[in-house]
């Protein structure tokens, strides 16, 4: 959505002219075949983007980050037990229903892309009263907003503010749960990271819920990189098999985003999962 580091990873102009396509996309294929896969690696990382080299299962389950996360099903719930909140469940509210059995419910949706969205798109299609916060200056897929805005509220919050941090703080102490994709430490550094939002939290009745999701998850060498569906799918052998089942013998990435609607699945069933009432508070990895 920016190509712009991306480009600097690879030493290409920002701008330059074609006249066809084929020169257009031909100067990406000339520079990238002189770049060793690893050496291409090191550099998408170090500029913060999303890429990875292509991986069998066998070769991904022999992976050092592979083994830190093989204890990992499709979550992992963190009890962090608080005695100043016994565990609850949310207040009742007349609109609650068994068509909107999360009615009362608020969630604030600190998300971006897919994966995440999703999580939220089916806690609003629920009942919940569901705040997306975005940023103005962070790019998201737009194209996507009639799907997975669907049944939000929406606002815009500049982080490097303090009154739009303030507003923040506030969304979050009126909450039950907040949904988080963003890469570990990302949020930390603005006061939003999980021990701070819970920390905001402590001095009320009601306990919070954390959902975090991340590309790599939350263990292993990796989980700091970028990524999306599709890097994923590439790491852990995916692309690979959907390509054999083409008669390819070369890796084809999906171009439906069925892995990013699958984690908004998962993460749906565990955030209620989540609200079982021998929890007060808790934090949620996907």
């Amino acid at each position: 959505m920016d190509p712009d580091p991306t480009l600097d990873a690879l030493g290409l102009p920002h701008e330059k002219n074609a006249s066809a396509e084929e020169e257009a996309w031909g100067v990406y294929a000339d520079k990238i075949g002189n770049i060793d896969s690893e050496e291409m690696q090191r550099r998408i990382s170090e500029y913060k983007q999303a890429g990875t080299i292509c991986l069998n299962t066998a070769e991904y389950k022999e992976s050092a980050h592979f083994k830190a996360n093989a204890h990992v099903s499709l979550y992992e719930i963190h009890n962090l037990h608080n005695g100043k909140q016994p565990a609850c469940w949310w207040p009742a509210s007349p609109q609650t229903s068994a068509r909107r059995p999360l009615a009362g419910l608020k969630v604030v949706d600190l998300t971006r892309i897919i994966a995440a969205p999703a999580v939220t798109r089916g806690l609003a299609d629920l009942g919940a009263s569901v705040m997306r916060v975005t940023a103005g200056h962070v790019p998201d897929m737009s194209s996507l907003h009639l799907d997975l805005n669907w049944g939000k509220w929406n606002t815009h919050l500049d982080f490097r503010q303090e009154h739009d941090c303030e507003k923040m703080r506030a969304l979050i102490l009126d909450a039950d749960v907040v949904v988080t994709g963003y890469r570990p430490g990302v949020l930390d550094k603005y006061g939003f990271g999980v021990e701070d939002m819970l920390a905001l939290t402590w001095g009320r009745e009601r306990g919070l819920i954390v959902v975090r999701e991340n590309s790599y998850g939350w263990n292993g060498e990796w989980k700091d990189r970028s990524g999306w569906e599709q890097i994923a799918d590439a790491v852990c052998g995916v692309s690979l098999e959907y390509g054999r089942a083409m008669g390819r013998e070369e890796p084809v990435t999906p171009v439906v985003p069925n892995s990013d609607y699958c984690t908004g699945v998962a993460g749906k069933d565990v955030r209620i999962n989540a609200s079982r009432t021998d929890r007060n508070c808790c934090c949620v990895d996907i």
